[in-house]
């Protein structure tokens, strides 16, 4: 029994590395979460990216939830990037949708540069090996290392791209798997800003 347990269990790793790293265009599902509508996880931990000359550049203002504590080692805190729309991206620097969905997150930072945030989060992978994805790729947002799984464990991560929009108040939004454009959290921040608007409760723009 417990050799049958070993096989499936090698079996089913194989099949995630196989949809995880396929060459599809795929596109992203829009998934069910026991997170959504609920308060985020303290997403928080120590950048691995970008490296230390660039964040103290002029580049550091730009990335919100960053703090460098009292040793000096940069971390991002989700609770620190609040009041913005936060996009949390698991990815892999072995995964191929990863890559192509990666000039939308440029995108969707770019579009979102004063009211948004990106944070990515390596999964299943090698710390050099998810930093040498962000050298080859660029990307000036926080990367957090997440060596013991911690925080995919946290958001039930299945395989890379996983991605989790946060509302500006510390709420999951909605949830993502396989590669997104940048029009898919616009979408839904358009929905809920719509909604937001035509609430009568909802207190009235100065």
């Amino acid at each position: 029994m417990r050799v049958a347990a070993v096989l499936v269990g090698l079996v089913a790793a194989g099949l995630i590395a196989l949809l995880a790293t396929r060459d599809s265009d795929g596109g992203s599902i829009r998934a069910a979460s026991p997170l959504i509508g609920e308060p985020v996880p303290h997403l928080r931990g120590e950048l691995i990216w970008p490296p230390a000359p660039l964040l103290a550049s002029d580049l550091a203002p730009t990335l919100p939830g960053v703090r460098s504590g009292p040793d000096g080692v940069a971390r991002f805190d989700i609770d620190a990037a609040a009041p913005r729309w936060v996009l949390v991206n698991f990815y892999a620097s072995w995964c191929v949708p990863c890559e192509r969905e990666h000039p939308a997150l440029v995108e969707w930072a770019e579009r979102h540069r004063f009211d948004g945030a990106v944070v990515a989060v390596p999964f299943g992978d090698r710390t050099p090996d998810a930093i040498a994805f962000y050298q080859r790729l660029g990307g000036n947002w926080a990367v957090i290392d997440d060596p013991d799984a911690r925080w995919a464990v946290e958001f039930g991560v299945l395989r890379p791209p996983e991605s989790f929009l946060i509302t500006p108040d510390g709420v999951v939004a909605a949830r993502w798997q396989g590669q997104i454009s940048a029009d898919d959290p616009d979408d839904v921040i358009a929905l809920l800003v719509g909604a937001a608007s035509a609430d009568p409760a909802a207190p009235a723009a100065e």
